[in-house]
């Protein structure tokens, strides 16, 4: 008698355990699956409509990065980027609430962000911001800088300028916009190492040296240079693609950005 009511205990207790285990693998797979809240995370890779917000408010500190995938924070573990981790940090500095808008494209060219500013669904964003971050010019000049042959120097100087003429255009729009903000550009680091060669990284320099002066040409604009930082970092900086900066990269970036807006 003792020993089949111990058995039908054991059994039920058996059974109890099994259900439980069962309602936890069914949970598991519920919480792993089900959609992501939308609300909770930017899918940076899509463009956002964002609801005009008309002039910059003194309680709201926006900043609107726009351009190419280092713009979008492409290749960083976290998701976010530069223009998010120097958020954070003027977050802490200034006690201030701050908003970040990025509407840059992965493997975008100066064409397409000249059209992106022109767009009048981009227009209320550039007035409400407080400080622009652009990044542009990388994927144009990678396909020099990847290609065998750059024998034709007029080739290149004609991509250079009509990317000039884009910047130039950008930068004029943004005013038209936005006469106050800060414009932040940032530079073209080397992520080729010892592979590239020396005329290309002639080239490389000359194109971020003709950048610099054409930013520098609004004093209320500065260029962040980032080939420097890169050049003993690229293992430690790059992610596995050894093209777009990783987390740390980007935070590197971060600092700069933070170091060189101080003395503004």
């Amino acid at each position: 008698m003792i020993k089949k009511l111990m058995l039908r205990i054991i059994t039920i207790v058996g059974i109890i355990v099994i259900i439980t285990a069962i309602i936890g693998i069914i949970t598991s797979i519920y919480i792993t699956t089900r959609p992501m809240d939308k609300t909770a995370v930017k899918d940076k890779t899509t463009k956002e409509t964002i609801k005009p917000t008309g002039k910059p408010k003194n309680n709201v500190y926006n900043i609107l990065s726009m351009g190419d995938s280092i713009a979008n924070g492409t290749g960083d573990e976290t998701g976010r980027g530069f223009a998010d981790y120097y958020a954070d940090s003027y977050k802490k500095d200034t006690k201030q609430t701050v908003n970040v808008n990025n509407i840059a494209v992965n493997g975008d060219v100066s064409d397409g962000l000249s059209q992106i500013v022109r767009n009048k669904e981009t227009s209320p964003i550039i007035q409400s911001s407080n400080l622009i971050f652009i990044s542009i010019g990388g994927n144009e000049i990678k396909q020099f800088a990847t290609s065998d042959d750059i024998s034709s120097l007029a080739g290149i100087k004609t991509v250079e300028n009509h990317y000039l003429s884009n910047l130039g255009n950008v930068l004029k729009k943004i005013r038209s916009e936005n006469s106050k903000c800060m414009i932040v550009f940032i530079g073209l680091y080397n992520p080729f190492g010892d592979d590239i060669t020396q005329d290309k990284l002639e080239l490389l320099d000359d194109w971020n040296y003709e950048t610099q002066k054409l930013v520098s040409d609004d004093s209320n604009a500065v260029y962040i240079p980032t080939y420097d930082l890169f050049k003993y970092n690229m293992k430690k900086y790059l992610t596995i693609d050894n093209f777009h900066p990783n987390s740390e990269g980007y935070r590197a970036i971060a600092r700069r950005i933070g170091e060189t807006l101080k003395n503004k």
